[in-house]
């Protein structure tokens, strides 16, 4: 699901002071100046505009905390600056991403979906790294700090697109594309073990929740599946051909809607939910569940790069496995 990032006016004054300072060392410093022209920078162009990178890189902010996240993570930049997960949102599953946060010693910086200016600011960024849409309506503010590299999501581009633009914009091209190629050569090893699995099996990668079901082509689970070349149910199938659109059902509905999976990957992102899936009646009469050939995900495989491309793989080998 979009969110629309927001932006806190608290402390306004204080956030143009640190925005001041940060973009304006140099002003009447040709020192300063100097040094920046010695050092270089590479020119990239994004769906935002073109963008230019200083060539050497020490501290990298996010914004949102999935795709652009981990791009970050899995070239090896150093990530200083994240958004924290909502700590109220109850989920149970662990963050694919989370071992490599960890290791990067990056600080939670604001609330997810609550962008602070004045946080980003104080940790001096050489580099801001988002999804476009968390970008725009802040853009100038965020330029101020750092220059912004625009990065797409599940509706816009492939997390490969935008790996091999980060790739090109801060010199780890060569990494980006082994990356590609192992998540590549992941897929196809998969294929050929699983090949009568995968042709035998209809597989719905659904989300539940207690309003209902739904399927979503777009999402990462959906577009692991479609690379491995999954057979797909009818839901699924349809939620292909309407790529722009979610193909939902009523608790009612659902039932039906997935007569014909014989497995799916479940989606579900809270213990209170996780439970309700258990107590319904409806949901544990269909095949997949009665025949135990579900396997559960939540919303952090829903988007990603690499690192959370490579956990999918994991998530859909369960599925031919069992």
């Amino acid at each position: 699901m979009l969110r629309r990032s927001s932006l806190r006016l608290a402390g306004a004054a204080a956030t143009l002071a640190l925005l001041t300072t940060a973009c304006g060392s140099g002003d009447g410093d040709d020192g300063d100046a100097g040094d920046g022209a010695q050092q270089g920078s590479r020119q990239v162009s994004t769906t935002l505009g073109t963008v230019e990178v200083p060539e050497t890189i020490d501290s990298v902010v996010v914004l949102e905390g999935r795709r652009d996240q981990d791009l970050v993570l899995s070239l090896g930049l150093p990530l200083t600056g994240i958004p924290q997960i909502d700590p109220e949102a109850g989920y149970e599953l662990e963050n694919p991403l989370a071992a490599a946060t960890q290791a990067s010693g990056a600080k939670e910086l604001f609330l997810e979906g609550e962008i602070n200016l004045e946080a980003i600011a104080a940790t001096g960024p050489d580099l801001i790294v988002s999804r476009a849409s968390d970008v725009e309506g802040i853009q100038s503010e965020l330029e101020a700090v750092a220059p912004v590299l625009a990065v797409g999501e599940q509706t816009t581009s492939t997390w490969q697109d935008d790996l091999t633009l980060l790739g090109e914009a801060t010199g780890t091209q060569d990494k980006a594309a082994q990356l590609i190629a192992d998540y590549d050569a992941r897929v196809a090893q998969i294929k050929q073990k699983y090949a009568d699995e995968i042709a035998d099996t209809t597989i719905a990668p659904i989300v539940y929740n207690l309003e209902g079901t739904g399927i979503r082509a777009q999402r990462l689970q959906s577009q692991v599946l479609r690379d491995i070349g999954a057979t797909p149910s009818e839901a699924f199938a349809d939620a292909i051909a309407d790529a722009d659109t979610e193909v939902e059902f009523s608790p009612e509905q659902t039932l039906q809607a997935y007569q014909d999976a014989d497995a799916m990957l479940v989606a579900v992102n809270t213990a209170d939910e996780w439970q309700a899936a258990q107590n319904d009646q409806l949901f544990q009469q269909l095949p997949a569940v009665e025949n135990d050939r579900i396997v559960r995900t939540d919303k952090f495989s829903f988007e990603g790069g690499p690192i959370t491309a490579m956990h999918v793989l994991d998530v859909v080998e369960q599925l031919y496995a069992s």
